[in-house]
């Protein structure tokens, strides 16, 4: 169960979300502030228009009606629960965004300032007017308000909407899942209780890993970015979107398998590293060195993008010059490995261990916790004798080998 009452401040990260809210205002030049749920600002406005600051600094009632009017605004779409679009009592067009935990309503995106190429069938949100346009200095103001067609005003509320609601609630239910996953951890050492606690974290890990929304709306959000993307003639955009697409396929696709085949994995990193190869450029190099023979062996679902994901983070992201990632698949025996190994400046063999243990995480590693979770779910699926190796020097420019071996078994290949 869901907390009853929960407060913005509970999952979103003021400093970040500031940074967020500034972004979105440079990407559309459309103003922005954020509130809680009683209505008090939570963020600093971002991009608000020289028109609507002096109109507030001119006249009381200029200001009341302002207010008054993003007050509506806000009790409208928090009742309807999605974006409400409507025309300020200054004729500008402005909208509120509910930001919605588990159907409670915890703040609200207030946005606009918008002067609309085509109104549409908006209607005012109060009948009530007052008469600056006989004031001559905010009818110059007015007219420098940049026009945006009503299309990309409405693309972009729902945009919004749909994306930022989506992780705000994956970011709450990730708070929930660490909170108890470190009452779990600490179960743990108890030695009588280690096998259920194992058997429990599976769950627990796999539950927030498959975490998902609505299949719906998600890749309506996608849907919306790749129409935007085709309009704007954006190419990389567009494969971007295209990867992200496949990437979240296969993660709603697969979300109650365990063991999946090989294929379907690298595919899903390849995905994974298309779009991290299109933000970093030529700071990342990789390469993948596969058998077709092997591409029916079942492996754990989603094992192999965490490992990645960690080498981008501390052996390309950290360093000006970038790094590179081979991925390469062998047999070995009756088993199959998969090595992941970068050119970073490697691990420690204590943060190794704390890492495989469990431990790297409560001390503040948090990217340790995909390469534990993979671990674990090795010796659950196939055996204590299987897991993770992690190989390191310790040394700069000498990198860290993380393998993955797995049993080959009657439905992959046959063993020559």
């Amino acid at each position: 169960m869901g907390k009853t009452n929960i407060h913005i401040s509970d999952f979103v990260n003021l400093e970040e979300f500031q940074e967020l809210q500034d972004n979105w205002t440079k990407a559309t030049g459309i103003a922005f502030i954020t509130v809680d749920c009683n209505g008090k600002p939570f963020t600093k406005q971002s991009g608000f228009s020289d028109f609507c600051r002096r109109l507030r600094e001119k006249d009381e009632e200029y200001r009341e009606m302002c207010y008054f009017c993003d007050a509506c605004g806000g009790r409208r779409a928090k009742r309807n629960g999605k974006p409400y679009v409507y025309v300020c009592h200054a004729g500008l067009v402005d909208f509120a965004i509910p930001i919605m935990i588990e159907g409670q309503y915890v703040g609200a995106i207030l946005a606009g300032q918008i002067n609309a190429e085509d109104k549409g069938d908006l209607k005012p949100i109060t009948a009530k007017k007052v008469d600056w346009q006989s004031d001559e200095e905010l009818m110059s103001l007015y007219k420098k308000i940049p026009k945006i067609p009503l299309e990309k005003i409405l693309a972009v509320s729902n945009t919004i909407y749909e994306s930022y609601n989506y992780v705000a609630e994956k970011e709450y239910f990730n708070k929930i899942e660490n909170e108890l996953k470190e009452k779990k951890l600490k179960l743990m050492k108890e030695e009588k209780l280690r096998i259920e606690m194992e058997k429990s974290i599976k769950d627990i890990e796999l539950k927030a890993l498959h975490y998902q929304i609505n299949p719906h709306f998600l890749f309506n959000v996608l849907n919306t970015i790749g129409r935007l993307a085709f309009f704007e003639n954006a190419k990389m955009t567009e494969d971007v979107v295209y990867a992200f697409s496949d990437m979240m396929r296969y993660v709603l696709k697969k979300s109650t398998n365990q063991l999946g085949p090989l294929k379907d994995e690298l595919d899903h990193v390849g995905n994974y590293l298309k779009i991290q190869k299109i933000r970093l450029g030529s700071r990342l190099q990789y390469t993948v060195q596969v058998s077709e023979q092997f591409m029916d062996v079942k492996v754990p679902f989603m094992c192999l993008q965490p490992i990645v994901e960690n080498s981008i983070k501390y052996a390309v992201e950290n360093k000006a010059s970038g790094g590179s990632i081979s991925i390469e698949v062998y047999q070995a025996e009756q088993d199959l490995c998969i090595e992941i190994t970068d050119d970073g400046d490697g691990i420690s063999r204590q943060r190794i261990q704390e890492i495989l243990d469990g431990e790297a995480y409560n001390k503040g590693h948090e990217h340790a916790v995909g390469l534990h979770n993979v671990d674990s779910r090795l010796k659950l699926f196939f055996g204590k004798e299987y897991g993770l190796k992690i190989k390191s020097a310790g040394k700069p420019g000498l990198g860290t080998q993380v393998t993955i071996r797995v049993p080959v078994d009657s439905k992959g290949f046959e063993v020559q």
